[in-house]
């Protein structure tokens, strides 16, 4: 039977059935006296073939059905499948959520384009980064804000405050766009390692499909000090393995000289580069204080003289004088401040770091700033005296190994407090 009669034969038995045939229909269809077999056997056999033909085709609509409800399982389960949701992760990026106003962020165009370039890896760049800034100046909002304009290929990890490494690993599988929902408790802890492991995979297909490395950048790593530095240690080590080397890159973010300590004690000295984000300058301090907080343009002055071009200092003396304060009150609430971060350093006379603290002091404020080899040459400086570097009160710059004063508000307290800590 050609395939045309088979449709026709469709559209009639399927479409539009009809009743069973008639003795006069089949007479209709009776064999030449010339075949061999009967007259019985001839009917039997017509209405045989007629009850197969309308069974075949009850079959093809079975089947045609079970064909369409498995292969929509199919694509379901494919693109529910591990591999492909890892696989959209990379192509999109992860594109991180901004929540900020306009109010509250000022554009700093350089910064922006030079993490982007960072983000874009190019042919001789560094297996690994490290930026670096102290608290209170926006470094997360503008690394998101670059990650989220590279798009394709940056993965963005935000390391979250607990301690506790199943919440890390919570965080890695969502941004691989991992689902653990499945997990076991016991499986969660291990989960950062499962993701970790499924990123290299990754970084491996994506650097021969587009001939460039992936990036992953971890954000707030200082939470990973102290009690998961073993998780810190992995995460570096996995980027300078030669199996996973020039497949992705690693971009650290981090406030706590702690962790640049950490990091340079492993090694690594060439593969790894650093890049700093800094204050406002002058011009763009008073910009965003005229612009975004509604302070004229002299009292914008004053204010930077005072708190200098850290985003958080300017936003604190700007909320004082809001609530009502004066200048003045404002100015001596921040040096209160100040002072008790003195106190908890315990470098305030008395206090164990004084001695050695005063000396650094009296450097920094006739210099600006010493080299850090310079502190050993301080009597009663040892390595333990380090963790007063990350008391916000001093500030280290990883680039050129130099260190300042953090802020011009601490300046301001120690001039006017010279009799504690000026020879």
């Amino acid at each position: 039977m050609s395939f045309g009669n088979i449709i026709q034969h469709f559209r009639r038995r399927i479409l539009q059935p009809s009743p069973s045939p008639s003795l006069s229909q089949i007479l209709f269809f009776q064999p030449s006296p010339l075949l061999s077999r009967s007259y019985t056997n001839s009917t039997s056999s017509l209405l045989s073939s007629q009850l197969s033909l309308q069974l075949s085709s009850k079959q093809y609509i079975k089947t045609f059905i079970v064909s369409g409800l498995l292969f929509g399982i199919s694509l379901i389960l494919y693109e529910n499948s591990t591999s492909r949701r890892i696989n959209k992760a990379v192509q999109k990026g992860t594109l991180p959520k901004l929540y900020i106003s306009r109010n509250q962020y000022y554009p700093r165009p350089q910064v922006l384009e030079q993490l982007k370039k960072i983000f874009t890896p190019q042919k001789y760049s560094r297996p690994f980064y490290i930026i670096y800034g102290k608290d209170g100046i926006e470094k997360s909002t503008l690394i998101k804000m670059a990650s989220r304009e590279v798009g394709q290929g940056v993965i963005y990890v935000d390391i979250p405050l607990s301690s506790d490494n199943c919440y890390f690993g919570r965080e890695f599988a969502k941004a691989m766009n991992i689902d653990i929902s499945w997990l076991s408790d016991d499986d969660d802890k291990e989960q950062w390692k499962k993701a970790l492991s499924a990123f290299e995979k990754a970084a491996k297909v994506y650097k021969a499909k587009y001939g460039r490395p992936l990036v992953i950048i971890y954000d707030n790593v200082d939470r990973l000090i102290p009690r998961n530095t073993d998780i810190l240690d992995k995460l570096q080590s996995s980027v300078t393995e030669s199996s996973n080397k020039g497949k992705y890159i690693a971009v650290f973010v981090s406030s706590e000289y702690s962790v640049l300590q950490r990091m340079r004690s492993r090694g690594h000295w060439t593969d790894m580069d650093f890049f700093e984000i800094g204050d406002l300058t002058e011009e763009e301090s008073i910009g965003y204080l005229v612009d975004k907080k509604d302070i004229k343009e002299e009292e914008a002055k004053k204010i930077y003289e005072f708190a200098g071009g850290c985003l958080n200092d300017l936003d604190v003396m700007t909320n004082y004088l809001f609530f009502g304060k004066s200048f003045e009150d404002a100015k001596l609430m921040i040096k209160t401040e100040v002072e008790d971060k003195f106190g908890r350093a315990e470098l305030l006379p008395g206090g164990k770091y004084y001695e050695v603290g005063r000396k650094i002091i009296n450097a920094l404020l006739n210099s600006k700033e010493i080299c850090f080899s310079e502190l050993w040459k301080f009597s009663n400086f040892s390595e333990s005296d380090n963790k007063f570097l990350n008391l916000n009160l001093f500030e280290y710059h990883p680039k050129t190994h130099k260190i300042t004063l953090q802020s011009k508000s601490i300046e301001c307290y120690l001039r006017e407090n010279a009799n504690k800590f000026i020879n």
